[in-house]
């Protein structure tokens, strides 16, 4: 039995190949990458921004002014138990928005200092200072009390 000669010049098959494939790695990569390109300006955006202050808040009957100002600063107090005021407790939320735009819009400066309690929670405290932004308030962060410094 003859046989005939293969036309391209080879008797065996070719051996498998042995290399890992990086075609699809770098094409899942791309992608990755231009999901973070595209989602980072929108988390950046959406930042709040919150204008913090060094000064300490006044204990309970001290009175004060704002800088370079005739009326006194307006001070607010974020607990768990919910808002209060130099003049007493105020409640939550709606009871916040309700007591404080005529008082806003009676001032000039729309500043209003915030001091919450070390046990209110993160979101608690933004949900917040939201409410303070929804009423037209400058917010300004101050510490609620002194703590004892750790040496």
């Amino acid at each position: 039995m003859t046989t005939t000669p293969n036309p391209w010049g080879r008797e065996e098959d070719p051996a498998p190949i042995a290399d890992v494939n990086v075609v699809p790695l770098a094409d899942v990569s791309l992608v990755l990458l231009i999901l973070l390109l595209v989602l980072a300006p929108m988390t950046s955006q959406s930042m709040l921004r919150v204008q913090s202050s060094g000064a300490r808040a006044p204990a309970a009957g001290e009175t004060t002014s704002a800088p370079g100002a005739g009326e006194p600063a307006l001070i607010l107090l974020l607990s768990r138990a919910g808002w209060a005021a130099e003049d007493g407790p105020i409640g939550d939320d709606a009871a916040l928005r309700a007591w404080l735009a005529p008082r806003l819009a009676r001032r000039g400066d729309k500043r209003v200092f915030l001091a919450p309690e070390p046990d209110v929670p993160n979101g608690r405290l933004v949900s917040g200072v939201e409410a303070l932004q929804d009423c037209g308030a400058a917010v300004a962060l101050v510490q609620a009390r002194d703590e004892p410094q750790a040496r």
